[in-house]
């Protein structure tokens, strides 16, 4: 069987949730796809031109359009959002493309995950972030995860480049400790084994 081609695109809340997903997503689609007995070719993760934070109608036409060129889209939104992916795909014009939509949902913030793997952080700061998280799974209890990531890197903190470099870094096995990471690695892996990719 011939080898096929995955397209993946992303839309997130903001500019600083990209610079995290992009390489995340590259590395876990690169992990599932070492479980794929007839494989496939993936490029990368593509962002989308819009924000999940627009106006709903303007989101339903980037999806749409980003639809007609890529196999999966994904769509990221805090927990607190998290009936905007479901209300996302039931505004798609074509409805049998709603299970190529998958929601990407923290429970708290993108930075919760980022706390996951205090090996990927700064040396200094992680140690002290390791008594205070204990385990992965307890990260999304962290009252404000932002102000938590701000402390670890401290004064000299370029969001662009550490978040980047943590979407690099950041263990995969520590992440599927959280539930709702757990969960979207699920749906993806649901949506590349209904492509027969794996």
């Amino acid at each position: 069987m011939a080898r096929r081609y995955l397209s993946i695109a992303l839309l997130t809340e903001g500019l600083s949730d990209q610079w995290f997903y992009v390489p995340l997503i590259d590395r876990q689609v690169e992990a599932l796809e070492s479980e794929s007995e007839v494989g496939f070719d993936f490029v990368g993760t593509t962002p989308g031109s819009c924000f999940t934070v627009a106006p709903r109608e303007r989101v339903v036409q980037e999806v749409e359009l980003l639809l007609e060129h890529m196999d999966i889209v994904i769509v990221h939104h805090d927990h607190n959002e998290r009936g905007k992916v479901e209300a996302l795909r039931a505004g798609l014009s074509a409805p049998q493309s709603a299970e190529r939509v998958i929601g990407i949902v923290p429970v708290r913030e993108t930075e919760a995950w980022m706390l996951a793997d205090p090996a990927a952080l700064p040396d200094g700061p992680a140690t002290a972030l390791r008594d205070l998280i204990g385990s992965p799974r307890e990260v999304e209890k962290v009252a404000d995860p932002k102000k938590a990531l701000g402390q670890v890197f401290g004064p000299r903190h370029r969001p662009e480049y550490d978040f980047d470099r943590l979407g690099q870094r950041v263990s995969l096995t520590e992440l599927q400790q959280i539930p709702a990471y757990g969960r979207w690695v699920g749906d993806l892996r649901e949506a590349l084994e209904r492509m027969r990719c794996l």
